[in-house]
């Protein structure tokens, strides 16, 4: 029997033991998976970055200034800027976990502040009990003592007896009755003053306990605060580090790509808009797009219905047969809404006349969303609406210092004409020299709405040109050419 109650204890013990393994260090599971993921990433984009370079070494030997070079110096900068990335999320972690120390540390001090008060204010206490207590204790000690002097008190009968007269034994039982009252709330004061200090003094030990664990708790969190800050600071200099790296080599990129396309006058954009500065604008975009969101055109039809009644009329059989026919004929007159008369879908102009050659396709290089019409050099070249629709925005995106970026000056027109599945189809046109309209207005089909230019970030004289279909997003860009001629 014994030894089946020791194995039933020793399985709850392991199965205990197991449950505690498997989920008390869950957290720390998890962390170490994220770094080891961490790592891996790392360790692929090192890769790719040293395969990058021999690349480069490689092409850079014949010429820099060619588009293979140039694309694959922008691939380096794409893998710079994940790395970048990696670092930056590394940093926003440390400082989350160095805001969690710092308010731990606040905490464990505000909190020993508190017990400190806590364990002075039980310390008063127990001053003040004690001094009850000895006054109660002394008080309880001389009665006891008064009763020893006194003789035999251990019989109240023998104290009775003695009496002399009924009167004298009413007064003596009456006498011991109000002693005997006295002593026993004196010793019950004394036995709970004594539970008092006891109780006292059990919590401020409990609270010295806690006093100690709390400052030991605070002490290994500034000691892990200094840890932590000090590897914020190395890994915020890495990151500066990182960041100059990427603004170097982004620099001889646009250096690069300026030259080569100097060389061939098909000018285009620089490649370092950033992902922040697209989301923006896509913002800005959606919003016009709803408050000019377009409407269908209405034609009125006119349908002719004629209708033919016949009515026979038949005499005796003596007479001759005579018939009639009646001739009906009705008009009747539908309105209904179509799209627009010409083509209810959608059919694309080139958006410079002048220059229909793409110089720059769709996708030609990682995140290249549109296509480039360069206008070799000359500048206030025509730039027309693609399609008829209502301009939704006509803007300059300018920096602080007034100097152009991205787009430089832009329009966007939302048509009133759709895919052939229906979906709202919105053009944009970028880099113009000047701008001919306004949000709100209706263009036409082929209405001058600019003249080219290079405002933003572009290499010279082009026109940026995108598609977005079923929505205004940059998300929503699709290849030009699909709806051009």
């Amino acid at each position: 029997m014994k030894k089946e109650r020791f194995v039933g204890l020793l399985s709850l013990m392991i199965a205990l033991c197991l449950l505690f393994s498997f989920s008390a260090p869950y957290k720390t599971v998890v962390a170490a998976d994220n770094r080891a993921e961490l790592t891996r990433q790392r360790a692929e984009l090192e890769k790719k970055l040293r395969e990058t370079e021999a690349k480069l070494e490689k092409l850079g030997k014949e010429s820099k200034e060619t588009e293979d070079y140039i694309k694959v110096l922008d691939e380096k900068i794409s893998y710079l800027n994940k790395q970048y990335k990696l670092a930056k999320d590394e940093v926003e972690r440390i400082e989350s976990r160095v805001d969690s120390i710092e308010s731990n540390i606040k905490s464990n001090e505000d909190e020993i502040l508190s017990i400190e008060d806590e364990v002075g204010a039980l310390e008063k206490n127990i001053k003040t009990l004690n001094k009850e207590f000895s006054s109660t204790y002394r008080e309880y000690c001389k009665r006891i003592r008064a009763i020893y002097v006194s003789g035999d008190q251990s019989s109240v009968l023998s104290f009775l007896l003695f009496s002399n007269g009924i009167s004298n034994l009413l007064t003596r039982y009456q006498m011991i009755s109000a002693v005997s009252k006295q002593d026993g709330e004196l010793l019950k004061k004394v036995q709970q003053q004594t539970d008092n200090i006891i109780a006292v003094k059990t919590k401020l030990d409990d609270e010295n306990k806690k006093l100690v664990s709390t400052q030991k708790e605070l002490k290994t969190n500034e000691k892990n605060l200094k840890s932590e800050k000090t590897e914020l600071l190395r890994k915020q200099e890495d990151l500066l580090s990182q960041q100059k790296e990427i603004e170097e080599q982004q620099l001889d990129a646009n250096s690069l790509l300026k030259r080569l396309h100097d060389k061939t006058k098909e000018y285009g954009e620089y490649r370092d808009t950033t992902q922040e500065e697209i989301a923006a604008i896509d913002d800005d975009i959606e919003a016009a797009a709803k408050k000019y969101a377009p409407k269908p055109k209405t034609t009125k039809q006119t349908t002719t219905t004629t209708t033919t009644t016949t009515t026979t009329k038949t005499t005796k059989k003596d007479d001759s047969s005579k018939s009639t026919a009646k001739r009906t004929t009705t008009t009747a007159t539908t309105t209904t809404t179509t799209k627009s008369s010409s083509s209810q879908y959608i059919k694309l102009t080139y958006p410079c006349p002048s220059y229909t050659t793409i110089t720059c396709g769709f996708g030609d290089y990682s995140g290249h969303r549109g296509c480039d019409f360069s206008t070799r050099g000359n500048v206030n070249q025509r730039i027309v609406a693609a399609e008829s629709g209502t301009v939704i925005i006509s803007a300059d995106l300018t920096n602080s210092d007034g100097s152009y970026r991205s787009y430089g000056r832009y329009i966007v027109i939302a048509h009133d004409k759709t895919t052939s599945s229906g979906k709202e189809v919105y053009t944009l046109y970028a880099h113009n020299n000047s701008r001919l309209v306004s949000a709100g207005d209706y263009v036409k089909k082929g209405q001058l709405i600019a003249y080219s230019g290079s405002t933003g970030n572009s290499t010279g004289p082009h026109c940026h040109f995108e598609v977005r279909v079923g929505g205004a997003s940059y998300s929503d860009t699709v290849d030009p050419e699909i709806y051009l001629p």
